[in-house]
């Protein structure tokens, strides 16, 4: 009898078991179901009804978290599973990459610190500690950068941080070696064309910058960045019309830049389109709080080639009302000055008040000298006037 009853104990206990543990599959069957379709807060709640979780529950707890948001929870059950199986590299790198995303990037750089001594020849936890040490702003986040790059030349995060740290240094030859490197593995990175079209841009060498530029519009990325620089390249290179249609597209991104209309109103200018060389020169000046010198003295050598000479003065004094040191507002205005007066006595008193204030500047040898020319043919004339007189 006694052996009997210890049976049927044992039997009630092996039932029990066995039922709680199918008890336990069909839970967690139901949260992994409920996983896979998305619905990740009655996931987490059927996670947790299980006992004892395993590696793989409180994974499953975190990922869930980590998929509707609540990322802090996320990160307590990483490290849950973390101090349970401190050997798991893909969950480490899972901590981390969530780490990044909420911007604890202190802790990231430890974790991504133990990976890359574990993992000292895999390129992209190089990378991760050089990111994660940037948003610190620690110096040392390009050593990391270079040594994934020296580790795998085809990594093109690696590649475009180390050439955007040469191209802040201006070592422009590096900038054309590391960008170019990283391109032979793959062609259309645009960033990596952006930064070379850059390179040359600081250079001042704006047609090799304008086939970088170009051949971002050809493989279809078009930004304001872009088509402002295309209208910087094209300007330079005396393509004004191009650069007019390229600062217009500009403008419809952001229309609050002042030197952008100053740019369009030159381009326009040089098309001797003058209204409209008026028009986006004094948008410019709606926009502009100091110094607008430059600009109005802009307006005023429109005026003066419609030979609208009271307005050019007008401009030409409004210029030199903003910066009296403005030599050459100074000079332009003894011009205008000239076209515009019959009296000579009146030409005269311009260009002598321009030798009082600028003659002595060195830089301005060559304008005195034209106006030096130009005094003793007034002082003849007015000679010639008096002594007929």
């Amino acid at each position: 009898m006694k052996n009997n009853l210890s049976f049927r104990l044992f039997l009630i206990l092996v039932y029990g078991v066995a039922a709680r543990a199918e008890a336990q599959s069909s839970a967690l069957a139901i949260a992994d179901s409920l996983y896979q379709l998305g619905d990740y807060s009655n996931a987490i709640q059927k996670y947790e009804d299980i006992h004892p979780k395993d590696q793989y529950v409180l994974l499953q707890i975190a990922k869930s978290h980590k998929s509707k948001g609540t990322h802090n929870d996320a990160l307590k059950y990483y490290e849950k599973v973390i101090v349970a199986h401190p050997s798991s590299t893909s969950i480490k790198l899972d901590y981390a990459k969530l780490l990044m995303t909420t911007r604890k990037f202190k802790k990231a750089d430890s974790v991504y610190s133990t990976l890359v001594s574990e993992y000292p020849k895999n390129p992209n936890f190089q990378y991760k500690l050089g990111l994660a040490k940037k948003h610190l702003k620690d110096t040392t986040a390009i050593t990391y950068f270079k040594k994934a790059f020296k580790i795998d030349s085809t990594h093109q995060k690696s590649c475009l941080e180390v050439s955007k740290y040469y191209l802040k240094k201006r070592n422009y030859e590096m900038v054309w070696e590391t960008a170019n490197l990283g391109l032979h593995s793959y062609p259309e990175n645009v960033e990596l064309i952006g930064i070379l079209g850059q390179n040359f841009l600081l250079r001042k060498d704006y047609h090799t910058a304008l086939s970088y530029f170009e051949k971002l519009l050809a493989l279809h990325h078009e930004n304001e960045f872009i088509h402002s620089k295309l209208g910087l390249c094209y300007s330079q290179t005396y393509a004004f019309k191009k650069a007019i249609t390229h600062y217009e597209e500009a403008l419809k991104y952001n229309d609050q830049i002042p030197a952008r209309y100053s740019m369009l109103a030159y381009c326009y200018q040089k098309e001797e389109k003058f209204d409209k060389a008026l028009e986006n020169y004094k948008a410019a000046l709606t926009l502009k709080d100091l110094p607008i010198e430059e600009d109005l003295l802009a307006i005023a050598l429109v005026y003066r080639f419609q030979e609208k000479w009271e307005k050019a003065i007008q401009y030409s004094k409004l210029s030199l009302k903003e910066n009296p040191n403005y030599g050459r507002a100074q000079y332009q205005l003894a011009m205008f000055a000239d076209a515009y007066y019959k009296d000579p006595q009146i030409k005269l008193k311009y260009y002598k008040e321009y030798l009082k204030k600028f003659g002595q500047d060195k830089k301005g040898k060559y304008f005195n000298a034209i106006i030096e020319k130009r005094i003793a043919q007034l002082e003849k004339e007015i000679e010639v006037n008096t002594s007929s007189n």
